[in-house]
């Protein structure tokens, strides 16, 4: 990781120490399959989905990442269907999937996992997952007793490379330690990073990522829209996002999208754009949600330029307070 813009090629990047290459920027599909929260299936359906899966692999963008817990296993099936079946299904390489198994309290057995990632495997449609990710560290069981029973299913070859999500600083070392034991590496971390969340900073995740040569995957890359320049004081998000983020106040919002959009003026780039291309210059990849064909498209075209060091040390200073 570096803490100023880039200047090797962004065509792609190592994640982690796993020898998978990734686009800078990945797409999440958090929304696919999300009626209650996102309104899947009201404001957008899966013409638009697909749509927006073109215009990723059209603008470069390799991989997906999603999760069983996302629309109940929908967004699994969703991107399954469209890695094996859209007009890109024959490319070569396919799109890399990433997902994830999450640790509900009633799982207590290794048995748990395995199932789980079967049916996963079976939603996408895979022999293997290309990033397995566990998705909290939560109880009642311990997070290394999952962490080792996804090393099980990596010496399977069920798995080509192993994640975690929403790991602290220290239950990132932890893990890193126990995989290597095993001859195994751990690949990534994806924890909520945006200008409008820099706790990753705060709390020593950044830090030990980059010590351990982990990649950090940034989920809320664009705060869920508070980022695009969309939203403010007077248009507000709705309601269920505006109380999930409360904590950013949208009174703040106007100086700092005001800034953003003189900083992405200078490079024909949107406020989105400006957001992605802060976090691809800290040495992480963001994965912003999609929608639809222009947002991907526009999430996109942040692989094509970079910030100078000047406008990178602007946004960082302008949000600085925000963790």
């Amino acid at each position: 990781m570096t803490d100023g813009p880039q200047t090797k090629s962004r065509t792609r990047v190592q994640l982690g120490q796993s020898g998978i290459e990734v686009s800078p920027i990945g797409a999440g599909t958090w929304q696919w399959g999300g009626r209650f929260y996102w309104g899947y299936g009201r404001q957008y359906d899966d013409n638009d989905l697909a749509r927006a899966f073109s215009a990723c692999i059209e603008h470069g963008i390799n991989w997906f990442d999603t999760a069983e817990l996302y629309g109940r296993g929908r967004s699994e099936r969703i991107l399954g269907q469209l890695v094996n079946t859209s007009p890109h299904a024959t490319s070569t390489p396919k799109p890399l999937v990433a997902t994830k198994f999450f640790p509900y309290p009633w799982r207590l057995h290794r048995s748990s996992l395995r199932r789980a990632l079967n049916a996963s495997l079976r939603r996408l449609n895979a022999e293997s997952i290309d990033l397995y990710q566990l998705h909290f560290p939560l109880r009642p069981r311990g997070f290394l007793y999952w962490v080792d029973a996804i090393a099980d299913a990596a010496e399977d070859g069920l798995i080509n490379a192993i994640g975690v999500s929403n790991f602290s600083a220290d239950q990132t070392k932890r893990a890193h330690e126990a995989l290597g034991r095993r001859g195994l590496v751990l690949a990534s971390n994806q924890v909520a990073y945006s200008l409008l969340n820099r706790s990753a900073e705060a709390n020593g995740v950044i830090d030990a990522c980059r010590e351990l040569d982990v990649s950090v995957i940034a989920y809320g890359p664009l705060a869920e829209g508070l980022l695009t320049g969309k939203y403010g004081p007077g248009s507000p998000p709705p309601l269920l996002r505006r109380l999930r983020l409360a904590r950013n106040r949208l009174d703040s919002l106007p100086p700092l999208i005001g800034l953003m959009r003189d900083i992405g003026s200078a490079h024909n780039a949107t406020p989105s754009q400006v957001a992605l291309n802060w976090l691809v210059a800290r040495g992480t990849l963001p994965i912003p949600g999609v929608k639809s064909a222009e947002q991907a498209s526009d999430n996109a075209a942040a692989m094509t330029w970079q910030l100078c060091s000047d406008e990178f040390e602007r946004l960082g200073e302008a949000t600085v307070g925000f963790v």
